[in-house]
């Protein structure tokens, strides 16, 4: 098996880095604890300025806490962790209260001026973020989610006193859509370390390779690119010095992850970041020192159409027709999973059910693109993010579907941090990304696949931002499910992206572990409540 850990740093990886469940002892009082999680995606970084993908996203949020966090409960999908609450009398001005309990690692308090500092951080067109986007809806930016230049900050966000700041939007909104766009998203910088970067020269700053001030319930240990990433607990947490002394995600394939979950290795696989392959899941789940679990879909893999390239959509439409979704299902799945068309999940809100359905016809594929005149041997580059081997497998199969009707496909492998840059920059053609299936709302995600000034597939149409407009200025539920439907219909018409599959993900978690589980949202809000059976 392919080794991740080079010779050099093994003496580590076997002792103080990375424990094993099953093959060492119980540990005792003077052992550290820790626990490893597999999975298929590396993050590329920790800084949450520079996320560009979901792993990215999770690390960021454990060193440095977002305001609020998702979980899987409907009746109650945010808690509060930087916070003390988020309130609003109008749906326009939001108040932000903090947890005054909340510290730095070096002791100095998280107050509103931090608060503000990250939000204008994020908002400042000299710091050049890949995706501001979900600043956009703040009073006081533009389109992109920025300020204008010359200005020192967002206009609409206001300190009141040390521990509390209002945020105005520039339309009426949910407290839920704001908790998505900022609530979640924001994951609070210190200020006092910071501010006297250059904003233009952040982003690659040397604290974000580093970073030894954050206030989450883990510190940073170390990060090896393609390898592994190790955090350790937080002395000086608010909820208390997590249980656990070390928590480490290791960076594998997924019949590693199958492999080392059965070895002890590791303690449990991150479904969506580190999905066990299908074929594996029967050997898995009659390992007696595992519990598993079959969980609902956390992602939806969607299909990324370079729009400006594939500007015809009845190109666009033979290739959806193209895709061989019954025989994925059946070849790959074993029928363990969702097939769809358009890229959203069945467990939002407003899922359109009848725009989901696809048609598998290759013939009327090859009608399609002799109609609209595309020249057959013009190349086209089908990127695909390695890691996840089931991914990869679907993606080869999908290829020789486009192959079949007459177009030239060549796939391109690159690590997912890599893929993720490019699709930011629409440097492909084609492309793959499983997008997270939040089951509250779609938004968030319909601003990256056809939003006229955000969509990572250059597509543009007025009659989608009039939609999209209408669903976030909207707090009638009636129209934001009819503008939902809308918008559903719209893609499965036009096809700026294809959805493929949600996979029925299995989780596997080692029994030593007595707290701790990867649910589908909200997965590491209790890391201080994880334990390991003595």
């Amino acid at each position: 098996m392919k080794k991740i850990i080079t010779l050099g740093i093994a003496a580590l990886v076997c002792g103080s880095l990375f424990g094993s469940g099953k093959s060492q002892p119980a540990p005792t009082t003077a052992q550290l604890k820790i626990v490893n999680i597999g999975i298929t995606n590396d993050p590329g970084t920790v800084s949450p300025l520079s996320v560009n993908n979901i792993m990215a996203y999770y690390a960021s949020s454990i060193l440095f806490m977002p305001l609020t966090a998702e979980t899987s409960d409907l009746q109650r999908p945010f808690v509060n962790r930087l916070v003390e609450s988020i309130t609003t009398e109008d749906n326009v001005t939001f108040t932000i209260t903090l947890n005054r309990k909340v510290r730095w690692t070096d002791g100095v308090p998280v107050t509103a001026d931090d608060v503000i500092f990250t939000m204008n951080t994020f908002a400042n067109p000299l710091v050049g973020i890949s995706d501001p986007s979900a600043y956009k809806i703040l009073l006081g930016t533009d389109e992109s989610g920025l300020f204008p230049k010359g200005e020192t900050g967002i206009s609409g966000v206001k300190k009141i006193d040390d521990y509390t700041l209002t945020v105005e939007t520039k339309y009426p909104l949910t407290l839920a859509i704001f908790n998505l766009n900022i609530g979640t998203t924001l994951r609070v910088m210190p200020k006092h370390i910071l501010e006297k970067e250059n904003p233009a020269g952040i982003l690659t700053c040397s604290f974000f390779q580093n970073p030894q001030v954050t206030n989450g319930p883990f510190k940073f240990k170390e990060y090896a690119p393609s390898q592994y990433l190790s955090l350790e607990a937080n002395e000086g947490y608010f909820l208390g010095r997590p249980k656990i002394d070390r928590l480490n995600f290791k960076i594998l394939s997924g019949p590693q992850i199958a492999a080392q979950l059965e070895s002890g290795e590791i303690d449990m696989n991150y479904p969506g970041v580190g999905n066990i392959p299908a074929d594996d899941y029967d050997r898995i789940s009659s390992l007696p020192h595992i519990r598993t679990k079959r969980g609902l879909p956390s992602t939806v893999q969607v299909l990324f159409y370079n729009n400006r390239v594939l500007n015809q959509v009845q190109v666009r439409q033979a290739m959806d027709l193209a895709i061989d979704r019954p025989g994925i299902l059946h070849n790959v799945f074993k029928g363990q999973a969702f097939i769809t068309k358009t890229p959203v999940s069945k467990r939002i809100e407003y899922w359109n059910e009848a725009a989901a359905q696809y048609t598998y016809d290759p013939a009327r594929a090859k009608e399609l693109l002799a109609e609209s005149g595309w020249d057959l041997s013009k190349k086209l580059t089908f990127l695909v993010p390695t890691g996840n081997n089931t991914r990869e497998r679907v993606c080869t199969i999908i290829a020789e579907n486009f192959k079949s009707i007459g177009l030239n496909v060549v796939i391109e492998r690159a690590d997912f941090p890599t893929t993720m840059g490019r699709i930011q920059k629409r440097d492909f053609d084609i492309s793959i990304i499983g997008m997270p299936a939040n089951p509250f709302n779609a938004v968030r995600n319909l601003r990256y696949y056809v939003d006229s000034h955000d969509a990572h597939t250059g597509y543009a149409n007025p009659v989608m931002d009039q939609i999209l407009e209408r669903i976030n200025t909207s707090v009638d539920s009636e129209v934001l499910k009819a503008a939902y439907y809308e918008a559903q219909d719209l893609i499965a018409q036009e096809v700026p992206v294809s959805g493929i599959y949600s996979e029925l993900v299995l989780r596997g978690v080692n029994q030593r572990i007595s707290y701790g589980d990867l649910e589908d949202f909200g997965a590491l809000r209790d890391l201080e409540k994880w334990d390991i059976t003595p």
